[in-house]
């Protein structure tokens, strides 16, 4: 790959590199509860893996994931998982991408492979670049760029469905069983207002869950890998076209 792009790795010889890198990402996951089939840390291994299969696409630097945020009742109920509470993990995000841009980085991707994370990081963007107006953050969840006709039902969507597991599995297998029963499967539930508004509390969770749903019998490597690929493709795309504004902007101003 030619220049070091994880900031673990890189020397301090090598600090320019926090300033001349076109772009940083920092990839946010949870440790959580996804069903008997799939690893805690499947959210983590999603940002982490994708912003990896990205530095190979693009010229960037990776910053070490952050692995702890909010983890709901929706699925603590079911089994355990690791919570931050909400204004802890606001005001710890808030200083981590303020930090990052600290160091000079002008640029910054955060890759969200949380659904809760992504409420928090977008107040957190907003927060630290009302302060640096030369900074652009462009907060990606990476389910959004994911392709479609893979999986029967709902694109395989859901808490620890076939979308998100057979994709973790092509990034990392540990802890995935790509064995799960039909008997495994939980109907995915999309009410008709799931776009325009949210249950909190009771209510919340989609008929039948038990922390996680999908048709996980449906668990495939070879469609996780076509997924990596294609969203990789989506991910690389959407940075040259956020490259290119922020720049463009830039010379307007």
């Amino acid at each position: 790959m030619g220049e070091e792009r994880h900031v673990l790795y890189l020397a301090g010889s090598q600090a320019e590199r926090l300033r001349s890198a076109p772009f940083a990402v920092l990839p946010v996951g949870s440790v959580e509860y996804h069903g008997p089939g799939a690893p805690f840390g499947t959210d983590t291994t999603l940002a982490a893996g994708l912003a990896d299969r990205l530095a190979f696409e693009r010229d960037c630097l990776v910053f070490p994931p952050v692995v702890y945020s909010f983890v709901p009742r929706l699925t603590t109920a079911h089994g355990p998982g690791v919570s931050v509470a909400p204004r802890v993990f606001l005001d710890y995000v808030t200083e981590v991408v303020g930090g990052i841009l600290g160091l000079g980085v002008t640029r910054l991707l955060v890759l969200n492979g949380h659904s809760e994370n992504q409420y928090a990081l977008r107040l957190a963007a907003e927060s630290v670049t009302a302060e640096r107006p030369e900074a652009s953050v462009l907060v990606c969840n990476w389910w959004r760029l994911a392709p479609g006709g893979l999986f029967s039902e709902n694109d395989g969507h859901g808490h620890g469905g076939p979308l998100e597991i057979s994709t973790t599995a092509a990034l990392d297998a540990r802890g995935v069983d790509l064995g799960q029963p039909a008997a495994s499967d939980i109907p995915y539930e999309a009410p008709w207002w799931r776009a325009a508004a949210q249950v909190v509390g009771r209510g919340q969770a989609p008929v039948g869950f038990a922390g996680y749903h999908g048709r996980v019998s449906e668990l495939d490597l070879e469609k996780g890998e076509r997924l990596v690929a294609g969203v990789t493709a989506e991910l690389s795309r959407l940075v040259d076209d956020w490259l290119a504004r922020a720049a463009s902007e830039g010379r307007q101003g």
